[in-house]
């Protein structure tokens, strides 16, 4: 079964997300890698699924991500967006105006590139 990278996470954080979805009847595989991941006083582990289940983990992972920013309406469109300085304009990924990529800061939120 082929496997997708999720990401590194909080070795806590991860283990609630293996529970939770375990619950709902989908795997995620919790990996140690030494060039990603760190130990001591945080741990931080890869977290992986199934391929076959790519739809689930993206609704879960969003729905948790909808949680800890409620009262605000995130753009995930605007979220994807990546700051090319050769571009001749670009997309804030937090309030998605459009600006020349002359500068390294959102004229309109602020946001620091």
């Amino acid at each position: 079964m082929q496997e997708i990278f999720l990401g590194v996470m909080d070795l806590q954080e991860a283990k609630n997300h293996q529970f939770i979805l375990k619950g709902k009847g989908t795997e995620v595989i919790l990996k140690t890698n030494g060039k990603t991941c760190t130990t001591g006083c945080k741990v931080t582990v890869e977290v992986w699924g199934h391929e076959a289940d790519a739809e689930i983990l993206r609704k879960h992972f969003q729905e948790d991500y909808l949680k800890h920013v409620k009262g605000h309406e995130p753009n995930f469109e605007n979220l994807s967006q990546i700051f090319d300085p050769s571009a001749t304009e670009v997309i804030c990924q937090a309030c998605g105006a459009k600006f020349a990529p002359t500068t390294h800061e959102c004229p309109d939120c602020g946001l620091v590139y």
